[in-house]
């Protein structure tokens, strides 16, 4: 009897059967091309390593998906999509040796620095290959097949988004994780895309009659890890450092709520997929908005504000520049000079707040305004919502961008 072996009694406490914990790669049975099938046909398998997935749809689309790096062809085991248009790249891998074990990490976010580089037309065009949906758009097609309602135009309009962005979920399954690893991702660290990556254990069990049970799970020591990743000029991978979550983390004066309930998660995800879809800025060098966290999108500013927050917690709705640093002081004093033109020009309710840094948050200087008593979760309030942000963004734009060169580095 070895550890980890599985045991089933009936009711009156008999032995039926017998799991014996099975190695992958431990036979030609049990190994990555047998994985990565698995995981194609029963993608649902998935769910454990996002509570998202619970409620998402989640669509298969290929296996050996083909990206080339200019000097070779690399095959992603299992591209699949989920309703809402974003991308999930899972890579299996055999834990044979401590070597394999780093590579995978940067082999799978080579595959997502790659997979940033098409187009629409290219992805549909690569999946074609793998699909046979005639002149049908291939992910459409393959949504349609399970019967899934949606906008043609939104959907591709939500993929083509979030391969700009680098908004992939990475996946990297395999049996028997080790710590190595699980510190590797828990440290890696991602800039020039925004993604969601974390680790799957599968473990594999067979009984004596042949029958094969599957047990998907997340590592305890680590969870599914927001990150960015940082590219070189090659388009790999270079650099790995977190992203910095703290200016929406400090978000509880604001009213924030915080931890978000894992029942919003999904809520929250299928909001600012809409949010990001529809709003179009006014300004001509403006960046679109952006997905941060749970409750909260940003939008890249220029030197030196860095962006501007936007946000949702229960019962209403925010947004706020904030700024940290020596130089806080001057941006008080800049911005209360100008306070008549911001209520004229983006709201009579906006503020200027400097709370006192606690709890391992520096003083700050916050710029904000917000829409109280939503009930953000309810699905008949999401569109004023979206109206709301979308008035609110652009005006913070508008006004902030001129004024950009007569402003302080922090």
């Amino acid at each position: 009897m070895k550890s980890g072996d599985i045991f089933v009694f009936d009711d009156n406490g008999s032995l039926r059967s017998k799991y014996d914990r099975q190695s992958l790669g431990s036979s030609s049975s049990f190994d990555e091309k047998w994985l990565q099938k698995v995981l194609f046909e029963n993608i649902n398998l998935i769910g454990v390593s996002d509570p998202v997935y619970e409620k998402l749809n989640v669509v298969p689309l290929c296996r050996e998906f083909t990206l080339n790096d200019g000097i070779r062809n690399l095959f992603l085991d299992v591209l699949a999509v989920t309703e809402t248009g974003r991308l999930v790249l899972i890579e299996c891998k055999l834990w044979k040796n401590p070597q394999a074990r780093r590579e995978v990490l940067a082999q799978t976010l080579e595959y997502a620095s790659l997979m940033q580089k098409l187009t629409y037309s290219d992805l549909a065009a690569k999946l074609k290959k793998h699909i046979t949906c005639g002149s049908e758009d291939p992910i459409s097609h393959q949504l349609r097949s399970l019967g899934l309602q949606f906008d043609e135009g939104m959907l591709i309009d939500r993929v083509t988004e979030n391969i700009k962005r680098g908004d992939f979920h990475l996946i990297i399954a395999g049996d028997g994780i080790r710590g190595d690893l699980i510190n590797l991702v828990n440290s890696s660290v991602m800039s020039g895309m925004t993604a969601d990556l974390s680790l799957l254990e599968i473990a594999v069990y067979k009984n004596s009659d042949g029958q094969i049970l599957l047990s998907p799970s997340i590592p305890s020591e680590t969870e599914t890890v927001r990150r960015t990743v940082l590219l070189s000029t090659e388009g790999m991978p270079a650099i790995i450092e977190e992203e910095l979550e703290a200016e929406a983390e400090s978000l509880p004066r604001q009213g924030v709520s915080r931890p978000m309930l894992k029942e919003t998660k999904e809520a929250n995800s299928l909001f600012w997929q809409r949010a990001i879809s529809q709003i179009v800025f006014e300004h001509p060098d403006q960046e679109p908005l952006r997905r941060g966290g749970n409750n909260w999108s940003k939008v890249p500013m220029p030197n030196p504000l860095k962006w501007i927050t936007a946000w949702r917690s229960k019962d209403k709705i925010g947004v706020f520049l904030r700024v940290a640093g020596d130089n806080i002081n001057f941006y008080n004093e800049f911005f209360s000079d100008r306070m008549d033109a911001l209520r004229s020009e983006i709201s009579p309710e906006i503020r200027i707040e400097m709370p006192e840094g606690k709890d391992g948050w520096a003083e700050a200087f916050f710029l904000s305004v917000r829409l109280d008593g939503l009930d953000t979760l309810d699905s008949s309030t999401e569109q004023l919502q979206v109206n709301w942000f979308a008035e609110h963004l652009n005006k913070y734009v508008n006004f902030l961008r001129p004024l950009v060169k007569e402003l302080p580095e922090n």
